[in-house]
Formats: C-alpha cells, structure tokens, sequence
C-alpha cells in the first residue's frame, strides 16, 4: 500500500502492507480499499478551515499534488496558495526504500526543514492536523499491526472496523488508531486516534453526504478533524480533483519547495 492523495486516501489509510498480507480478514477490508485508488497520479485544490477554542477562524487554499516516483514509490507536495502571509510555504512526502522523508518549507525562514523526531507531532500550517497526521491519512507506515475488529453500524452505515498500533520506535504521538470503513463505498467514515490509555486525542469524521464518484472511485469531499484535548477542529474540503494528470519529477524535491511554481 502506498501513499495516496489525502482524501483518495482515506479509504486506505489504517493498512500495512506486512500485516495486513498475513491476516484473511484485514485483506478483505484491504481489496475494499484499493478500489478506490488512483493509478498513476492526482491533483487536488483543498481548503483547509481552522476553528480554535475560541471560535477564531483561519482559511487555507492549497494544491495537492501525488504521484508514483520510481520503483512505485510515492511522492506527495501540498503548497499554500492563500493566505498572502503564508503562500509559498509547502510540505513534501517522499517515499524511500526505508520509509519516509518529510520535508517542510516556510517563505518567510527561507530555509527547507527536514522533520524528524517529535518534529513530526509539529502542526501543518497551523491545522489539527500534525505531519504525522497527514502522514498516516495518506500510507500505513512500515511496521504497524492492523487487527480486524467486529463489523459495526455507523449512523446507520455498515462498516467495517479495524485497528492500528503504530511501531513502538515510530515517534508517533498515538498508541492506536481505530477506523471504520463504509462497506457499500470503501471510504473511511471515521477514525479515532488514541493516546495514551485509550484517550481519544483526535477524532477525524468524513461527510457521508460528501462522498462523491470520481470516476469509478469514491472521494470524501470534505473530512473534519476534531482536536479533543483543545477544543479545536479543521474541515478539509476538496474543490476539484483530477486523477492521472501529468506531473513533473522536478516538481517533487527540496529544491523545488523554494522555487513555488
């Protein structure tokens, strides 16, 4: 399983290649999920609505950018194009034979950031969601165990359940992630994400009246991401989506985070 464009993803986000191969019943969920896949690449314009405790709101207009790089690795850009005060500031997702590379790059240091470590639970671009956070909506990463729970009912939607405990060595911020997946459209409806003691610091909800046939796949055009712990939450909305568009190597590197366009 690879990376996938974020929204494109959310049907296949809680899988490991590894673990879900050795288990019948998360490969099931698993074929589900692969239905809605891009071939070969996609390009998304996405808002990004940012509401904190206080009720005050930031907006964020943004292009999503995904594409199979060598070897069917992947490789993810998304770069701010509204606010002013922030256009220009980017975030790169490579994928390597040992994992993930993750880049960020803010107009006003000049300088492109590698994120490593707790760097990781760092917010992107002032959202809900952490770079581990988009991280894991988009790939199973390398060594997480994916366990299938029992069917459930979802708002009156079959679904199926599953688990994942991220690697202990990961540094990531959760100690599970728990997902229910539309049976009928294979999109992930909801996901619970755990902290320590079975917290549920996160909890990303998707719009079933916001999913939508993009050709022969099924795209939740608009996914919210509550943050229990302050009372916040930032809805992603996706304006217009194209799959299988060409897209350029160069457009996929550090160097170009400085360049924009």
């Amino acid at each position: 399983m690879r990376m996938i464009p974020l929204l494109l993803a959310l049907a296949a986000a809680p899988f490991a290649s590894a673990a879900a191969a050795a288990d019948p019943a998360v490969e099931e969920v698993q074929a589900c999920a692969r239905r809605n896949l891009p071939e070969t690449s996609a390009r998304q314009s996405i808002v990004l609505e940012a509401i904190d405790a206080s009720g005050t709101g930031q907006r964020i207009e943004a292009e999503l950018l995904w594409r199979r790089g060598k070897q069917d690795r992947s490789q993810v850009l998304v770069r701010v194009e509204r606010p002013m005060d922030l256009r220009g500031s980017a975030f790169l997702a490579l994928e390597r034979e040992s994992g993930y590379d993750l880049f960020s790059y803010l107009p006003s240091l000049q300088k492109v950031r590698r994120l490593q470590g707790s760097a990781i639970s760092g917010s992107l671009f002032g959202t809900d969601f952490s770079y581990e956070d988009f991280q894991r909506l988009q790939t199973a990463a390398e060594g997480t165990a994916v366990t299938r729970l029992p069917d459930a009912d979802l708002d009156g939607r079959p679904a199926f359940v599953i688990a994942a405990v991220p690697a202990a060595d990961s540094g990531s911020a959760y100690q599970r992630i728990v997902s229910w997946i539309d049976r009928e459209t294979c999109v992930l409806l909801r996901a619970d994400l755990e902290a320590g003691g079975g917290r549920v610091a996160k909890q990303l909800l998707a719009d079933p009246a916001q999913v939508r046939a993009v050709g022969t796949r099924h795209v939740p055009h608009r996914v919210t991401l509550e943050g229990r712990d302050e009372n916040t939450r930032t809805t992603l909305t996706i304006e217009k989506i194209e799959l299988d568009v060409p897209l350029s190597d160069s457009l996929f590197s550090e160097s170009a985070l400085t360049k924009g366009r």
